[in-house]
């Protein structure tokens, strides 16, 4: 049997909690028996976290959460259970006990809005009812992104894009427009995290959208399907709440245009992107 004297706990206040929710600051210090790296559990009601001291003064210490995915569940003001070792936690209730810190410890799932750019340059084309022709194809494009963590390291994401495209033949020069919609399915490597916040990661994707091909005395336009994008990219943080995001992809477009005289024409492409934006997390 496991007995614990009166000061295995105590009951303290929350003083102040930092925007991220990644720190916070109680009233007792060194004064109390705390010292700079300690360990303490801190529990209130049906949620329990841990958490290391990083800075302690006589009266006061500051915490920060030992996991870096979670968020802390209590405001300035709130009363908690202290308790000084993480042994206590299991020991005093252990299945009541063990439920709460489980519950703390299963990472919030992040969402975020990315904003992006990114410039295409064709690699292959085929185009029906014409005759095999080497073009020069490149452009722009601009995209916006929801994305959200749903199992470990998988998220997904939707998005618009609006994309322009100048087509230079020897004869002639076209310019496509199209504007769709995109879904992926992307999984992040955990490789980095011990040198670096950044994190690698690999997506596939699908699009639906309309596309219109225009020149001087033509216009053809009709519904474009991409199918399939894949995409390797890098993410690096600035802060919890802004990061970097740079990736290359790989785009296979299918466009079926009608043109003025009815006669329909469909254009298989394969396209190089580099892209390139930033994400807000909220």
């Amino acid at each position: 049997m496991v007995s614990f004297s009166a000061q295995a706990f105590e009951l303290i206040m929350i003083q102040a909690v930092s925007d991220t929710k990644k720190t916070f600051i109680t009233r007792n210090g060194k004064r109390q028996g705390i010292i700079r790296g300690m360990t303490g559990t801190f529990t209130a009601e049906d949620v329990s976290v841990l958490a290391k001291a990083v800075n302690v003064t006589g009266n006061f210490a500051q915490w920060e959460l030992i996991n870096q995915e979670a968020i802390l569940p209590f405001e300035k003001g709130k009363i908690v259970t202290y308790y000084a070792a993480t042994e206590y936690l299991w020991a005093l209730t252990p299945e009541s006990e063990r439920r709460k810190y489980i519950k703390s410890e299963v990472p919030r799932l992040k969402q975020s809005w990315l904003f992006k750019g990114a410039l295409t340059r064709g690699v292959a084309e085929s185009v029906s009812d014409a005759p095999s022709t080497t073009s020069n194809r490149g452009g722009y494009l601009g995209e916006i992104y929801y994305e959200k963590e749903f199992f470990g390291p998988m998220a997904f994401d939707l998005g618009l894009r609006y994309e322009r495209e100048v087509i230079n033949y020897p004869s002639a020069s076209l310019i496509t427009v199209r504007s769709m919609a995109i879904a992926d399915i992307i999984y992040y490597f955990e490789f980095l995290k011990e040198y670096t916040r950044g994190k690698f990661f690999l997506a596939a994707g699908v699009g639906y959208g309309l596309s219109n091909t225009s020149t001087v005395g033509l216009s053809q336009s009709g519904p474009v399907g991409m199918l399939p994008a894949v995409k390797l990219g890098l993410t690096l943080p600035f802060n919890e709440t802004w990061e970097f995001v740079s990736d290359v992809a790989f785009e296979s477009l299918q466009t079926k245009e009608e043109q003025e005289d009815g006669r329909k024409q469909t254009t298989t492409q394969t396209n190089f992107k580099f892209g390139f934006g930033l994400r807000r997390f909220f």
